[in-house]
């Protein structure tokens, strides 16, 4: 084999051994932008004339660990919420006795609450497998979001309309990144919810 032969042969596996690092790069990273969404209930409970909510009173639960300022994530979670839920027709009032249903939520970092955990606590989990994904790189979360009927019985449990539970990976390192994952997953998980009459 002379030398042109042998620089083309030595190319050609570089070339090759960069295709598959790039491959290997792709299908981490597609594999982390993976979501899985799961839905109880039945939106048509929601009353026709609907058009106003509130925050439900004790459902607003966050779950993270010490890299993320709980105080900033519920009040992004309440922000997103409302641009979202504004788009579909319906708004936000703060007096509950105004409000046609209630709104509750939980967010919760793969490192503060096992699936199993969510199970138990919110009776579904979509189960969105690790596999393929550079934990190091990226934090498996969890987001719920419920529906509940406008006023509760003294003593007794509201009751709950319809509910959803998404999981997704994001990179806590980036927040314009993570900030753009999550509010784009809440537009998903609500893309069920009909419209109200003002904005059909």
């Amino acid at each position: 084999m002379n030398l042109t032969q042998t620089i083309w042969r030595v190319m050609t596996l570089l070339t090759f051994g960069l295709v598959g690092l790039t491959a290997c790069v792709t299908v981490e990273d597609s594999q982390a932008l993976r979501t899985t969404v799961v839905t109880s209930g039945d939106l048509s409970q929601l009353p026709p004339s609907a058009m106003t909510y509130t925050w439900h009173p004790t459902l607003q639960k966050i779950f993270v660990d010490r890299r993320l300022d709980k105080q900033q994530v519920l009040q992004h979670m309440q922000d997103t919420l409302k641009k979202v839920l504004l788009t579909k027709g319906f708004r936000w009032v703060e007096d509950p006795q105004l409000a046609d249903f209630q709104v509750g939520f939980g967010v919760a970092m793969g490192t503060q609450m096992s699936d199993e955990q969510i199970l138990a606590a919110a009776g579904l989990v979509p189960g969105l497998s690790n596999q393929g994904v550079d934990l190091k790189k990226y934090d498996k979360g969890s987001v719920l979001i419920s529906f509940f009927k406008p006023t509760g019985i003294a003593g007794q449990p509201y009751e709950i309309i319809w509910r959803v539970l998404g999981q997704g990976f994001a990179n806590i390192k980036d927040m314009d990144e993570l900030k753009a994952r999550f509010d784009s997953s809440i537009e998903e998980m609500l893309l069920s919810l009909p419209a109200t009459h003002a904005v059909q």
